[in-house]
C-alpha cells in the first residue's frame, strides 16, 4: 500500500507542476502582449497533450496485485 500512496503523491505532485507551469506560461504572454485568442489555443494544446501523456502512463501501469493478469483460456 505504501509503493500506491507514494506514487499517488507523485501524480499529484507532477499534476501541480504543470499546471504552475502553463499558468506561469498563460502569465508571460499576456505580459507580452499575446492575443488571448492564441494564448486559449496554446493552454488547450498543451493541455490535451498532458492528457495524453497521462492516460498513456495509467495504461502502462502494474496491476495494483503486482502480478501479471493470467491470460490462460480454461
Amino acid at each position: 500500500m505504501g509503493k500506491n500512496r507514494q506514487r499517488l503523491h507523485s501524480d499529484r505532485v507532477l499534476d501541480m507542476i504543470v499546471f504552475l507551469s502553463i499558468l506561469v506560461a498563460g502569465v508571460v504572454l499576456t505580459l507580452l502582449g499575446v492575443p488571448a485568442g492564441s494564448i486559449a489555443g496554446i493552454a488547450a494544446a498543451l493541455a490535451a497533450l498532458y492528457g495524453a501523456w497521462t492516460t498513456t502512463r495509467e495504461r502502462q501501469s502494474p496491476p495494483p496485485g503486482g502480478s501479471a493478469p493470467d491470460d490462460r483460456a480454461d
